[in-house]
């Protein structure tokens, strides 16, 4: 199966110059751990669950920091034509928890591992699939 076959396409997104404090409000109001960074609809940095962490041990102001200081720049993307397996696999190897989706470098949808794992438990069930189970073991094993 192909990611766009789980990739979700309600985004959540913010430009560079918008404050780290605005990308956590949009977060926590759409229920996500990411928001994609877009400069006319190209993703330019992703902003993680995971930097909030990074930036609250160092104490700066949310309120204050702008994304383009704190984001990921250049995140890695798939197509909507690329394999669930292999996202899966390069979320695994580079630990990633969310990957954007282009097409023609333009965001289409986003896919997490939560998308990801759900497809692979689901396969594993249904056909007994050798490669989801050691997809999805890889990914749960992972530190």
């Amino acid at each position: 199966m192909q990611i766009g076959g789980v990739m979700r396409v309600r985004l959540v997104t913010a430009r560079p110059d918008q404050t780290a404090a605005e990308a956590i409000h949009a977060m926590l109001e759409d229920g996500v751990g990411s928001v994609v960074v877009t400069e006319d609809n190209a993703p330019v940095g992703i902003f993680t669950e995971r930097d909030v962490l990074r930036l609250a041990g160092t104490g700066v102001s949310f309120g204050s920091t702008v994304l383009r200081d704190v984001m990921t720049p250049n995140p890695l993307t798939v197509t909507a034509e690329d394999g669930i397996l292999a996202a899966a696999q390069l979320m695994g190897e580079r630990n990633l928890r969310h990957l954007p989706v282009v097409e023609g470098g333009k965001l289409v949808g986003i896919v997490s591992i939560r998308d990801v794992l759900g497809f692979l438990a689901e396969r594993l069930w249904s056909e007994r699939d050798d490669a989801a189970h050691d997809t999805a073991r890889a990914l749960l094993d992972r530190r």
